[in-house]
């Protein structure tokens, strides 16, 4: 299906189930097939849009999200934007991705001007094409951002809002970005709430959670979430069969993360998964990338624009033991010594390894468990050459 399409009346009134699937992603692609022949005999998959996604443990999973979640979805958004039909948005991420069916719904909505960047992404003809058509409103993921400021681009005078999401945008990165004027707007969401669940006002890092969304947080400081722009449900294919569950108890959705709320404003602390045990000691790995990113930058170490990435293995002693991961050789003792100087004993590193890429999907989210896996193979062969 072509970007046109989903652009038109006649798909966002539509009956039929759509299966939305990256095409370089034979794996996912071939699912869609399987999954378009068997929603035709699903009558609860009636008006909903299939994306591909993947869990912690990377097993893969499809979100169904009903046309009229995700158009509850773009206009909360709409709505904290202050978009009307004066605004020009522009779409620069892939169409089977929440983000950019996120951007359509939202043009869709209130009859906005769109345009489309076409090809493979380029943050040169991203700038060019803000400045010919008077872009007001567009949305990027990190990696976009970083390029754009790479590139040394400054915003043009039309852009009001460059919402940024997908990822935790790094300090560094962020005051770049307003150096070269950029309206950043920050955003939390996923694909189960059809995109935002709590957004930023312009050139702020606060998260205010939008209206719409009713919130609990769990004794262990998981984020739970119930409204009307929640999946329905999971599908999963697997061997051409094919089975669908809902997620949701009593409306509730578990987001696997770890926040506080403080007066409607969200602070994300990281992914459940991304919390492990090391010597009976609960470890953010999150936070402790985090950290090692700001004393990169604070010592001239690039390690943004190298890629970096903190995993956990099983250790038999430790529970866990914790593996740098970059993406550069060069010499990091000295960036580690200056981190085991602040860290709490549980969380040091006690090994870095290089490797020729980190592994990230379509819109540049690492995939940490491909990451471990190659990771426990490095760390395997190394035993075996002792």
């Amino acid at each position: 299906m072509g970007t046109t399409e989903l652009m038109t009346r006649e798909f966002w009134t539509s009956d039929r189930c759509h299966v939305l699937a990256n095409p370089r992603d034979p794996v996912a692609a071939q699912q869609a097939l399987t999954i378009g022949a068997w929603s035709k005999h699903e009558p609860k998959l009636s008006g909903h849009v299939l994306f591909a996604t993947s869990g912690t443990m990377g097993g893969r999973k499809w979100a169904a999200l009903s046309r009229e979640a995700i158009l509850t979805s773009a206009r909360m958004v709409n709505d904290h934007l202050s978009v009307d039909q004066s605004d020009h948005w522009l779409l620069a991420l892939p169409h089977f991705h929440v983000g950019g069916m996120g951007v359509l719904a939202r043009s869709y909505a209130l009859g906005c001007s769109l345009s489309r960047l076409s090809g493979p992404w380029n943050a040169i003809q991203f700038h060019a094409l803000v400045e010919q058509q008077h872009v007001t409103l567009s949305s990027l993921v990190p990696t976009q951002l970083f390029d754009i400021v790479e590139a040394g681009l400054r915003a043009p005078d039309s852009i009001r809002a460059l919402i940024v999401g997908g990822g935790r945008l790094d300090d560094c990165l962020y005051e770049q970005a307003l150096a070269y004027g950029w309206p950043l707007v920050e955003t939390y969401g996923m694909t189960e709430s059809c995109s935002q669940i709590a957004t930023s006002d312009v050139c702020e890092r606060s998260l205010r959670l939008l209206p719409g969304w009713q919130t609990k947080v769990t004794a262990g400081g998981q984020l739970c979430i119930k409204g009307g722009a929640l999946l329905s449900a999971y599908v999963t294919c697997r061997e051409s069969v094919c089975r669908m569950h809902d997620p949701k108890v009593d409306g509730w959705f578990e987001t696997g993360d770890l926040v506080n709320i403080d007066a409607n404003r969200l602070l994300v602390k990281g992914r459940l998964g991304r919390c492990v045990k090391v010597l009976g000691e609960l470890v953010n790995l999150d936070d402790i990338e985090h950290q090692i990113l700001e004393l990169g930058e604070a010592s001239a170490v690039s390690l943004y624009s190298h890629g970096v990435s903190v995993i956990a293995l099983e250790d038999a002693r430790k529970g866990c033991k914790l593996i740098l991961c970059v993406q550069q050789d060069g010499e990091y003792s000295a960036l580690l010594e200056s981190y085991h100087g602040i860290c709490h004993p549980a969380e040091r590193i006690d090994e870095v390894l290089v490797t020729e890429e980190i592994p990230r999907g379509p819109l540049g989210k690492v995939q940490y468990s491909r990451l471990q896996e190659w990771a426990a193979g490095q760390l395997g062969d190394k035993d075996e050459k002792k």
